[in-house]
Order: C-alpha cells, then sequence, then structure tokens
C-alpha cells in the first residue's frame, strides 16, 4: 500500500507541475534545474556521511570504504556492458514516438533514478513488508511529491512515467522482504544505501550540467552490497 500511495503521489505532482512548464522560460527552467542539482549533491553528501562516519572514542572513522568502491566499480561495469542508460531512453523515446507524447525520456529517467535510489527507497519497502508499517513511504511520499513537482516544471510529463519504475522497484523489495523476515541485517541496508547516495551526488551533477554522467549504468553497484552481505552469511 505504502508503495501505491508513492507512485500516485508522482503522479499527482508532475501532472501539476506540467502546468507550471508552459508558463516557465527556458532560463528559469534551467536555474530551476541547476538548484535542484546543487541541493541533491548537498543532501545526498550529508546523508552518506551519516552513514560512512562515525566516531570511536573520540576519534573520526570510516567504514565500508573498500565496498562503497568495489561496488560502484563492478556496478558501473556491468552497467555499461548492458547499457543500462541506453535501453532506459531507447524505451522512453520509443513511448514517446509511438503515442505522440511530448519529450519524456530525460523526465522518466531523470525521476527514475531520483524516486528509486536512497535510503527511503529501500527502508521504507523493507519496513513496509516486515511490519506493514507504511511510515517512511508516506514521508517519502511527501519529499518525491515536491520532487515530482519541480522536475515536471523542467522536464513535463516524463516524470510521471517514473512511478512506474517506483511500483516495479519498491513493490519487489517490499515482497522480498515479506518472504525473508528478519534476514536482511541493518549492515547490508547501510551498505546499499551509502552506495545510493554516491549515485544520486552522480545525478545532481548531471543536473547542474557539470558532465553528463551515465548515471543509469551505476545502478547494479546497488545490489553489489546484497551480493557481499550474502556471501559473508555464508561464512
Amino acid at each position: 500500500m505504502g508503495t501505491i500511495i508513492n507512485a500516485l503521489a508522482i503522479i499527482i505532482a508532475a501532472i501539476i507541475g506540467v502546468f507550471f512548464k508552459k508558463s516557465l522560460p527556458e532560463r528559469l527552467q534551467k536555474a530551476v534545474l541547476f538548484v535542484m542539482g546543487l541541493s541533491l549533491m548537498a543532501l545526498s553528501i550529508g546523508w552518506f556521511l551519516k552513514y560512512f562516519l562515525s566516531i570511536e572514542d573520540g576519534v573520526l572513522e570510516t567504514s565500508n570504504e573498500l565496498l562503497i568502491l568495489s561496488s560502484l566499480v563492478i556496478g558501473t561495469l556491468v552497467g555499461e556492458k548492458i547499457d543500462i542508460d541506453g535501453k532506459l531512453q531507447r524505451f522512453a523515446y520509443g513511448v514517446e514516438r509511438k503515442y505522440d507524447l511530448p519529450p519524456l525520456a530525460k523526465g522518466f529517467i531523470a525521476g527514475t533514478l531520483i524516486f528509486c535510489v536512497g535510503a527511503m527507497a529501500i527502508l521504507g519497502p523493507i519496513q513496509d513488508g516486515m511490519h506493514g508499517d507504511i511510515t517512511i513511504l508516506v514521508m517519502k511520499s511527501a519529499l518525491d511529491f515536491i520532487t515530482a513537482l519541480m522536475l515536471a516544471a523542467v522536464f513535463g510529463i516524463g516524470v510521471a512515467f517514473a512511478a512506474l519504475s517506483v511500483l516495479l522497484y519498491q513493490g519487489a523489495i517490499t515482497v522480498a522482504a515479506y518472504f525473508a523476515g528478519t534476514f536482511m541485517p541493518e549492515v547490508m541496508t547501510e551498505g546499499i544505501a551509502m552506495v545510493g547516495y554516491v549515485i544520486l551526488i552522480a545525478m545532481g551533477i548531471n543536473f547542474m550540467e557539470i558532465k553528463e554522467i551515465r548515471v543509469a549504468n551505476m545502478l547494479p553497484s546497488l545490489l553489489v552490497p546484497v551480493i557481499y552481505f550474502l556471501i559473508v552469511g555464508l561464512f
């Protein structure tokens, strides 16, 4: 139920945002996109450091450096090989041409990455699946509503299609958590979250147009911590 609420919030916000797009000059659209990228980077760095840094006996410690690095390297290599970014763009452009829709590829991809990457997109469905608690997902829905509104004002209706990605991604996690019970350790979710926040930082760089990064090709990195901790759990 929590994921359904989340998807509906994105769709409604995107539809509202499209009306703002019509009255928003290109100069202001770029300004909004830059500020969103800057904010996304700042927030993601803060969220990342929350898990990455800790104080032990008055000394600042870091954790999971090798896991984060190897996850991003291995995951990106896999993503580049599969060309997830290219497939997502071809799918979005295909829908765009078939149904004669306004440009939606960028909005679809940007929305998919922002809404599906991060701790709340992982912890929320897990909490829902394990305990039937949708509190985190309701909070995420409120945040995604605001984000979708701003994204749609820049990218258009393509952002609404990202709700499908949310349904599939978070729905799958919810179902998996329901059957996994308490199997998934906290350290695993923290590892996934840290990798996710690095991917969001890359997304922020894209928004700011500092460098074009094929961010979708980094998504397999989220699976590496899962595989790592599953293997560790066997020994």
